[in-house]
C-alpha cells in the first residue's frame, strides 16, 4: 500500500474557482457571452456614360453633358452619409465615367469593388446614360455602345442582375436613364428620343429584380431599387441655354440628391428621423418631378419615378 497525502483545502478551493470560472466563460450552465456581428460596411460603385466614343454618327450627336455631374452629385450625397451609432461611413466609393466605362469595366468593377462584401454589407449602385430596349430585351449603354454594334456590346437586364447577384448582402440600385437621342432644346435643352427607336428598360429592370427570388437567383440577397421612369416615357436631362447658367442635370438624380441633403439639407426625410429610406425617397422624387414639370410646361417632363419594394423603410441615407 502507497501512502498518499491529500491535497490542501486552500488549492481545492482554488481549483473549483477556476472550473467554475472556465464553465461560465464556455457559456455551458453559465452566462453565454455576447455573439460577434460583423459591422455593415457600406461600398459605392457609381457610373456615369455622357461620351460616347463612337458618337456623334449618321444620327447626329447624342452625347448627353449631364452624366459625369450627376456621378459627382451622387458621390457626393453618399459621402456625407454616416449610418447608425458608430456613424459608420462609406469605406469606398468609386466611380467610372465616359470613355472608362466599357461594358467590361463596368462588369468587371462590379465584381472587384463588392468582392469582399458579407451578408451584412450593403452595396450600391448607380447608372446614369443611355438604355435601350430591343425586341423586349432591355440594355444599359456603356460608352462603346452605338446604332452598329451588335447587342453584345450593351450591357442587358440579365447580365447587370447576373454580376450584382453574386454580392452578398443587400443591393441599393439607382438608375438614371432615357431611350436615346440627343438633347436638343426648346426653352431649355431636354431629351427627346422616338419611343420606335429606342424605349426605356425600366419595367425589365424591376421585373428581373422582383421576380429573381423566385428563379432561386436571389434567395439570400434583397435588391432596393429606384429607377427613373417607365420604359414607354422619356426620361430627362437638363441642360443651361447659355453655358455656365449651372451644371447639366439628369432630373432623377437631382431630385434624388437634392431630397437626400446635396444642398445641406434633407428634404425627403419627412418624419425628421435623420433617415431618408427608399420610400420617403420615392415620393420626393415624385414630387420634385411633378412641380418641375408644372414650372416648365413647354418641355413637358413626364416621367414616373419606379420603386422596388413597395412601401421600403430601408434607408438609403442617413446623417
Amino acid at each position: 500500500m502507497h501512502n498518499q497525502r491529500l491535497p490542501n483545502r486552500n488549492f481545492l478551493l482554488l481549483l473549483i474557482i477556476l472550473i467554475l470560472s472556465s464553465l461560465l466563460n464556455s457559456g455551458c450552465g453559465g452566462i453565454m457571452s455576447p455573439p460577434i456581428v460583423n459591422e455593415t460596411i457600406y461600398r459605392a460603385y457609381c457610373v456615369g456614360v455622357g461620351d460616347y466614343i463612337y458618337f456623334p454618327d449618321n444620327y447626329g450627336n447624342i452625347d448627353l453633358p449631364g452624366p459625369s455631374y450627376d456621378v459627382n452629385r451622387i458621390c457626393d450625397i453618399l459621402s456625407k452619409c454616416r449610418f447608425g451609432t458608430p456613424n459608420t461611413e462609406f469605406s469606398e466609393i468609386w466611380y467610372n465615367t465616359d470613355w472608362s466605362a466599357t461594358k467590361s469595366a463596368i462588369l468587371q468593377g462590379i465584381a472587384n469593388i463588392f468582392s469582399e462584401a458579407d451578408y451584412n454589407d450593403v452595396s450600391y449602385f448607380y447608372f446614369t446614360g443611355h438604355g435601350i430596349r430591343v425586341n423586349n430585351i432591355s440594355y444599359l449603354c456603356p460608352t462603346e455602345a452605338n446604332y452598329y454594334a451588335p447587342m453584345s456590346t450593351y450591357i442587358s437586364v440579365s447580365e447587370l442582375e447576373a454580376a450584382l447577384s453574386t454580392i452578398p448582402g443587400t443591393k441599393v440600385v439607382f438608375l438614371d436613364s432615357c431611350y436615346s437621342g440627343g438633347f436638343i432644346g426648346k426653352s431649355m435643352e431636354e431629351t427627346i428620343i422616338s419611343k420606335e427607336e429606342l424605349e426605356f428598360f425600366n419595367d425589365e429592370v424591376i421585373n428581373v429584380f422582383s421576380q429573381a427570388k423566385s428563379k432561386e437567383l436571389l434567395t439570400t440577397n434583397e435588391y432596393k431599387v429606384l429607377t427613373s421612369s417607365h420604359y414607354y416615357q422619356e426620361c430627362m436631362e437638363l441642360a443651361p441655354v447659355t453655358p455656365g447658367d449651372f451644371d447639366p442635370f439628369g432630373v432623377f438624380t437631382m431630385a434624388l440628391c437634392e431630397g437626400c441633403g446635396y444642398f445641406g439639407s434633407y428634404p425627403a426625410d419627412t418624419n425628421l428621423d435623420t433617415k431618408v429610406s427608399l420610400q420617403e425617397a420615392y415620393l420626393y422624387v415624385k414630387s420634385y418631378v411633378a412641380e418641375l414639370d408644372a414650372q416648365l410646361p413647354n418641355i413637358n417632363i413626364t416621367q414616373d419615378v419606379q420603386v422596388y419594394p413597395d412601401n421600403s423603410s430601408f434607408t438609403i441615407v442617413e446623417y
